[in-house]
């Protein structure tokens, strides 16, 4: 397993170099890609302009968000599915073999039946695509009785559910094992040692307040890992361990609960709770070769650091 840092997952903004430095600075092994804008990148400048901050940091890549919408009408999902090549193309290029997407908890549109055979149908047509390029593709849910209000029909919102189609998609077709989700649908932790080996894409960390229940949470009652013990995300890395998980741990929280708080102190926070479940899993923790970059008065980068820093 290492640790992955997704400005999704904790949201933060800057220029890639700042925040490839932080991730670098507080422990992080991989970062997450954005494959459009690395498709950009590279088709304006090529792949090595694209990869070359990546490279010279020497962080793994982690997961990129598949730019296909499952739940999509025809139209657009036939015309995202055949953009698709040329971004798992890309994907592979910058080392990225874990792609991830959220599947929608429920529909207007379409019975579970009827759901759920669209799923098992174009996942196998993805699924075919991602063979070719050596890449997994995670799948995530939302449990939040809030993402289903008002739907006519409810759809996957469980792990054990998820599991379900897992099971009967495309051998490139796994699961994301997120702790808030197994925590708001009251899910024990253990089920997470049930997924079959090479099915597992990744691990989501995040905490939860002690005094709501967890039928009633809400996306912004996501906290960082380890803000109140409410989830025990030891427990959660020793179950993806008997798994035989060996991919991107991320942490998530809401932007609402990080409020006052600044990029560089979240991703801090972020690593050094990473760092305490590593240790209380049993899990080996790489030493940080890392040192962060020596800057002058106007906080200019300076050194040898200064021609990766500086570049864009």
């Amino acid at each position: 397993m290492f640790r992955n840092l997704s400005t999704i997952g904790l949201p933060l903004s800057g220029r890639p170099s700042e925040l490839i430095e932080l991730a670098l600075s507080f422990g992080f092994d991989a970062m997450d890609i954005d494959i459009i804008d690395f498709q950009q990148q590279a088709d304006a400048f090529g792949v090595p302009h694209a990869r070359r901050l990546m490279v010279s940091a020497r962080l793994k890549s982690g997961t990129f968000h598949l730019p296909v919408q499952l739940a999509a009408d025809e139209a657009t999902f036939k015309e995202e599915l055949a953009a698709l090549p040329r971004r798992l193309e890309l994907a592979q290029a910058t080392e990225a073999n874990r792609a991830v997407a959220t599947i929608a908890p429920a529909s207007d549109e379409h019975s579970f039946k009827d759901f759920f055979e669209l799923h098992r149908s174009r996942l196998n047509d993805i699924g075919d695509l991602l063979a070719k390029h050596d890449i997994m593709l995670g799948l995530n849910i939302r449990p939040e009785m809030e993402a289903r209000e008002g739907k006519a029909n409810q759809f996957i919102h469980t792990f054990e559910g998820l599991l379900g189609l897992v099971a009967v998609a495309h051998e490139r077709v796994g699961a994301i094992a997120d702790a808030w989700a197994l925590h708001v649908t009251g899910e024990p932790l253990e089920i997470i040692a049930s997924v079959p080996k090479g099915r597992l894409v990744e691990v989501r960390l995040s905490d939860a307040p002690r005094d709501v229940p967890a039928a009633e949470m809400t996306q912004d009652h996501r906290l960082l890992p380890g803000e109140t013990g409410a989830i025990n995300i030891a427990a959660v890395l020793t179950h993806a361990t008997t798994a035989g998980f060996d991919g991107p741990v991320t942490p998530w929280a809401d932007r609402s609960t990080l409020v006052g708080k600044g990029r560089e102190k979240i991703v801090k926070l972020a690593g050094d709770r990473l760092e305490t479940a590593w240790k209380e899993a049993g899990l080996p923790i790489a030493p940080r070769w890392f040192t962060p970059v020596q800057r002058d008065q106007f906080g200019r980068p300076i050194g040898e650091e200064a021609a990766f820093v500086g570049a864009e």
